[in-house]
């Protein structure tokens, strides 16, 4: 009979993205989740097929973290602008909790499923709803600008005084269509 998994996959998943948040995304081992979870490594492999696949998981729980945050602001009852502009609060928020995880949501490959697509579709209907045009250009936009904006944030980049919330909100006020 094996062993009991002593660790639930939420725990390793919040394992996974302190030692990403901590360390980078190279600190994150089968090895190191291991020691975190205080397990051995090979019991980590009855949750998750390898480090790729903790990987994806980490990036599925933050797109979850940006969809709830999406969903306590209701957006679909929102003028469509004033729900693009929830949409980068909300990715704003959950990047400012986690700024290195947050960046896993653009290194899926093309075909991913779950909660990385599900928000891709949600951001995209929302575009959709705001432009007569073609959306996929203004979504690429608007997340260049935002991945842009909160990945300088976070690394300190904005020293030269100034309210950095009223340049947030002047530059996605420039960016939305």
């Amino acid at each position: 009979m094996p062993a009991p998994i002593r660790a639930s996959e939420a725990e390793m998943i919040r394992a996974a993205r302190d030692l990403l948040e901590r360390d980078g995304l190279d600190g994150v081992t089968m090895s190191a989740v291991a020691a975190a979870l205080n397990i051995r490594p090979p019991s980590l492999y009855k949750k998750v097929r390898d480090r790729t696949g903790l990987v994806a998981l980490i990036g599925d729980a933050v797109a979850t973290d940006v969809l709830t945050a999406l969903d306590a602001i209701a957006t679909e009852s929102l003028a469509p602008r004033d729900a693009l502009a929830g949409y980068a609060r909300a990715y704003r928020a959950v990047a400012a909790d986690s700024p290195r995880a947050i960046s896993l949501l653009f290194t899926h490959p093309a075909g991913t499923t779950g909660p990385i697509r599900e928000l891709l579709d949600r951001l995209l209907a929302a575009v959709a709803r705001a432009t007569a045009g073609d959306p996929l250009p203004i979504a690429r936009n608007l997340t260049a600008w935002l991945f842009g904006f909160c990945s300088l944030e976070q690394a300190g980049a904005f020293r030269s005084g100034g309210n950095v919330d009223e340049a947030f909100e002047w530059g996605l006020a420039n960016v939305l269509p």
